[in-house]
């Protein structure tokens, strides 16, 4: 298969990309480096990248940005960040994708346990999770193409926690996320949110 992955260059990303390049042809997106550069914030970037890739299957998107912190101190620019990046980002994607998609590829797009689980300072981020995954189920009452459209909700990363120095005792690493996604691209079910902890425990007792 021919498969785009949205912020393929990425922590998550990258595992994505080297998993699935055993067997398919990957081509990783990032903002400013990669195989090809995206601003997915930028609607018309998101048309024109399928003007220059044709016959595609999938697509992944393991991007999104959205600020956390106290909602007494989150700003219109933190809102912003979070409604045209995560949430309008990927739901461009999907609508575009469904346009070019060859028949019976699919979408994979990424959320997090804040669509389901808020937590303290996870506003913005709770908004724009959510607000997809809501996207997604509606988009599954009524598309008219053979597409697979799915969500993966990543727990905390292990390498990103490593990085800004934070203790997270169940953090899942990146190479064990993109086990997960690859799983998921692989199944034959449409319209649904997947956990990564509990996927990775199925996975890992086959």
């Amino acid at each position: 298969m021919r498969i785009l992955v949205v912020g393929g260059t990425g922590i998550i990303g990258k595992r994505v990309v080297t998993l699935l390049r055993k067997d398919h042809e990957v081509i990783a997106i990032g903002k400013n480096s990669g195989d090809y550069q995206l601003d997915i914030e930028d609607k018309t970037a998101i048309v024109k990248m399928f003007e220059d890739f044709k016959d595609v299957d999938g697509i992944i998107s393991t991007t999104g940005m959205a600020s956390l912190g106290a909602l007494s101190q989150l700003t219109d620019a933190d809102f912003e960040l979070a409604v045209n990046n995560k949430l309008m980002g990927q739901v461009n994607l999907i609508r575009e994708g469904l346009k070019h998609l060859n028949d019976n590829g699919f979408i994979l797009l990424t959320t997090g346990a804040a669509s389901h689980s808020p937590f303290p300072g996870s506003a913005a981020i709770t908004l724009a999770c959510a607000g997809l995954e809501g996207f997604v189920k509606a988009v599954e009452v009524e598309k008219d193409k053979n597409i697979r459209l799915n969500v993966v909700r990543p727990a905390m990363v292990t390498e990103s926690m490593e990085l800004f120095q934070l203790d997270v005792p169940f953090s899942v690493s990146a190479t064990d996320t993109a086990r997960v996604y690859k799983a998921i691209m692989e199944l034959d079910e449409s319209g649904k949110m997947y956990n990564v902890p509990e996927c990775l425990e199925i996975i890992n007792t086959k």
